[in-house]
């Protein structure tokens, strides 16, 4: 999906983080566009839900998402609604069908009669069609008025997978999920049987997204074998010496992904190239598996080096010294299979990418940064989007371990007292709140001049003139209303630093 198409789902999300209401500049300044933009985005957004706006409006304040309709509705439901009956949505479908039956032509007619289009419209369908499919070096050729897409046999499936939202929106945890989508219920069962199967015989879980992954490609196997016959159109069918060599390093993933093949080859009561052994092979040795315990010493020198070498560019970066063995084994236990997913050539796609450019635009970004310099110094792919988010992930995750205590001030009329008490128990509810001084109203100003780091001031009567530092006005017996307006400062405070 194109940034354009995107920018509904951009929008929703950066709404979602806000606690109040974010102006039309803001919003713009943020998602890179323009404040016509930002109308028009929200206009649309609010039209395609029935329940009501789902952005309200205030003027003089701006925008505000209704979260509790928001969460209460999932972003699969909404995206339909933005995108039913769309110019997208015809094109998918299209490309959907032809990919699941490459190499073969289906009539032009066919393929677009239930849209009511005319010559011009899917002229330029077609245009739009065969530039999403150069990504993946595949061709759209039109023949006799027929289409059809050529190209590798691992390209197409690797297009079929990115490219069907079937195959991102299944949850392998969830067998209600498989009835519910467009996925035939006996072959996703089946499959979904195999990972288990799998990770029996490996004594291990398979996690999200690595699950997909490997359900994606069965899944996507099964319906080309059907559809095509891979023993006729498969660009190669026997292992080579180097292949065979490859599969011996680590026999246990041969023998289960050997015994999934032949399970398959049952199901479908059809032969299968051994090739296809070796794909299996390749995406679960491209797979991170919890169950395995984690020794340094286990990881090669190269995954050692590069994983050395994220944290010592993040770390200056984040202005935070990484020291935490566990840190550097839990990421170089990413590290090791994704250079086998760039050798291998095997995309894993970020259900959360979206969100994780919103939440952690900053360290998105330098992780970025970093990747290209990763694969520039070790000769490696271009490490893309989907790795970097989860990449971030690790970093965010540090990034809160990390965070220093917020430096706090307590203030009431005569600094004694009700302060006192405050102060015990807002050291017991919150840890991560540094409190400096209890003070007496007279005396803020001279202290905050003093202490300049100060960072958040909490209150028990209202104050007549604004602070340099934020400021909560509480009661002092710190009810849970209280509670959860302190917690909220404290989120907003983090998330600016």
């Amino acid at each position: 999906m194109s940034a354009k198409e995107n920018r509904e789902q951009n929008l929703l999300l950066l709404l979602s983080k806000q606690r109040d209401y974010a102006t039309s500049n803001k919003l713009a300044n943020d998602l890179g566009v323009s404040t016509k933009t930002i109308y028009r985005l929200i206009k649309k957004i609010n039209k395609g839900y029935p329940e009501g706006d789902l952005i309200s409006a205030e003027k003089g304040r701006g925008y505000k998402l209704d979260y509790e309709k928001y969460i209460s509705t999932s972003m699969t439901q909404i995206d339909s609604k933005l995108t039913s009956y769309s110019p997208e949505a015809r094109r998918n479908r299209v490309m959907e069908e032809l990919l699941l039956t490459s190499p073969k032509a289906k009539n032009v007619y066919d393929l677009f009669e239930d849209y009511y289009v005319g010559d011009s419209v899917i002229f330029n369908d077609e245009q739009i069609i065969a530039n999403q499919l150069e990504e993946y070096q595949l061709k759209l050729v039109r023949k006799n008025r027929t289409l059809a897409i050529r190209g590798e046999e691992a390209s197409v499936r690797q297009a079929i997978a990115d490219l069907i939202k079937a195959f991102n929106t299944i949850d392998v945890e969830e067998l209600a999920s498989v009835k519910e989508s467009s996925l035939n219920t006996y072959d996703a069962l089946f499959v979904l049987n195999q990972i288990k199967k799998m990770e029996r015989d490996l004594k291990i879980t398979l996690p999200y997204p690595y699950n997909i992954n490997i359900f994606s490609h069965l899944y996507i196997l099964l319906t080309r074998s059907r559809n095509v016959g891979l023993t006729k159109i498969n660009d190669k069918n026997d292992l080579s010496k180097n292949e065979k060599q490859q599969m011996q390093k680590d026999n246990i993933l041969y023998e289960v992904a050997n015994a999934t093949i032949t399970n398959v080859e049952r199901y479908l009561n059809d032969h299968l190239p051994e090739i296809e052994i070796f794909y299996l092979y390749q995406y679960l040795a491209s797979s991170r598996m919890q169950g395995i315990a984690n020794d340094t010493s286990k990881f090669s020198k190269q995954v050692s080096q590069i994983t050395h070498t994220y944290i010592e560019e993040m770390s200056e970066k984040l202005g935070i010294i990484i020291t935490d063995s566990f840190i550097f084994s839990d990421l170089a236990n990413h590290i090791k299979p994704m250079m086998n997913r760039l050798e291998n050539k095997i995309r894993i796609k970020n259900g959360l990418l979206d969100e994780i450019k919103v939440s952690y635009k900053e360290i998105f970004e330098e992780v970025s940064k970093v990747s290209k310099q990763v694969s520039e110094l070790y000769h490696l792919p271009f490490i893309n989007e989907d790795e970097n988010g989860f990449i971030t992930l690790y970093f965010a995750r540090v990034l809160e371990v990390y965070q220093m205590p917020i430096k706090t001030v307590i203030m009431c009329t005569t600094g004694v007292g009700t302060s006192e008490l405050l102060k015990a128990k807002i050291e017991k509810k919150f840890p991560e709140l540094d409190i400096i001084n209890v003070l007496a109203t007279r005396d803020l100003e001279r202290f905050l001049e003093e202490y300049p780091e100060t960072e958040l001031v909490l209150t028990t009567i209202k104050l007549k003139k604004s602070l340099p530092v934020k400021s909560l006005l509480v009661s002092a017996m710190l009810t849970s209303d209280d509670q959860k307006r302190i917690q909220h400062k404290i989120e907003e405070i983090n998330h600016e630093a």
